[in-house]
């Protein structure tokens, strides 16, 4: 497999700035995902990667091989789309093998490699049957194995679990991360579900507006994201915007207009900054904690959403689905147990 290094690539539109300085470098047989809203530069810098699109400024590396200049089909990357973009009048066996014929690869080799392709992605008894007698699942993996069967240097997949409903998307996300981690390949997957990008990938970049806030290990970004953005994303969880008070006890967080909660750091610097409440985390009683309001409570089948007002501030919080509804304007206590409260050094603003 192959390292793809990605530096400082600039791309705009006009006045519209797509991609700014984005930097990431691959290791060989990593799997990384590009994670964030639409409009963030995800698929851009995937297609600038394949060569669908020029960058303005930047370097991309194919196991340090600069490629910038050439044409998608020298760049021996393989890609599997959105909308899988699969040949309705060719077999299953057609499409995988087309980017073969095209090499001008003989009959044989063909016939070999591409029966390889589909029993990698347990197709291989759908060779003969066409795109329109498959379901959504087989057609991607119809689209795996064509991007697989021309061993490719490195893999780019652009929100191909899109198109699937929910079971097909849990289902086809273990197919693809299991393929690729049987064979080693380097890949790069843009999505804008977290759930996706935490479950399949080694390392997972943030993007917005063009740029990478921060690339770390899945766990690393859920336990410790290092921007308010980042945290707000990955979902599950409240950022708050407030400022850090050294006082008697030890530091505290104080939101404006709403409380005091406790920090565990005891180095904390005081300063403006974010808090970050992770919903599942936190409990709802009538004990001790903070005293909250009750907004709303939202059934989600594995778990109940409640969000309660403290003061200004508005808390999420994950309750067991089993747990009954409390109803809105009951006034509760909102235990903060350790680690279910981080303070940011980001002191940058918050999403929207």
């Amino acid at each position: 497999m192959t390292e793809l290094a990605i530096r400082n690539l600039r791309k705009t539109y006009g006045a519209a700035v797509a991609l700014d300085d984005v930097s990431i470098t691959l290791a060989e047989g990593e799997f990384v995902s590009l994670l964030g809203p639409s409009g963030c530069g995800k698929t851009t810098t995937l297609r600038s990667v394949a060569g669908f699109v020029d960058p303005d400024a930047g370097e991309i590396r194919l196991g340090g091989t600069p490629v910038l200049g050439q044409p998608p089909h020298r760049r021996n990357i393989g890609v599997v789309f959105q909308s899988y973009a699969l040949f309705p009048h060719m077999t299953v066996a057609g499409n995988v093998g087309f980017g073969l014929k095209m090499r001008n690869l003989g009959r044989s080799e063909i016939a070999q490699r591409v029966a390889r392709a589909l029993d990698l992605v347990g197709l291989g008894h759908l060779a003969e049957r066409y795109p329109a007698e498959l379901s959504g699942g087989q057609q991607q993996r119809v689209a795996l194995a064509r991007a697989l069967v021309i061993e490719p240097n490195v893999l780019l997949l652009d929100e191909p679990l899109s198109n699937l409903d929910a079971r097909l998307r849990g289902e086809m996300r273990d197919e693809i991360k299991a393929v690729t981690d049987r064979i080693g390949m380097t890949t790069l997957f843009v999505t804008h579900d977290q759930a996706e990008a935490l479950a399949m990938s080694d390392r997972v970049a943030v993007m917005k507006e063009g740029r990478i806030v921060e690339a770390a290990t899945p766990e690393s970004l859920s336990e410790a994201p290092q921007a308010a953005f980042t945290a707000e994303f990955l979902g599950g969880r409240t950022v708050l915007r407030g400022a850090v008070e050294r006082e008697g006890a030890g530091p505290v967080f104080r939101v404006p207009g709403g409380p005091a909660l406790p920090i565990a750091e005891a180095d904390a610097a005081a300063g403006p900054t974010h808090a970050v409440l992770r919903a599942a985390r936190l409990a709802l009683g009538e004990g001790e904690g903070l005293p909250v309001e009750v907004e709303r409570a939202v059934f989600l089948g594995d778990a109940r959403q409640i969000t309660v007002k403290a003061g200004a501030a508005r808390i999420r919080v994950m309750a067991p689905a089993e747990s009954p509804a409390p109803a809105p304007g009951a006034a509760l206590r909102l235990a903060i147990p350790p680690g279910a409260l981080r303070y940011l050094h980001d002191p940058g603003p918050a999403p929207p």
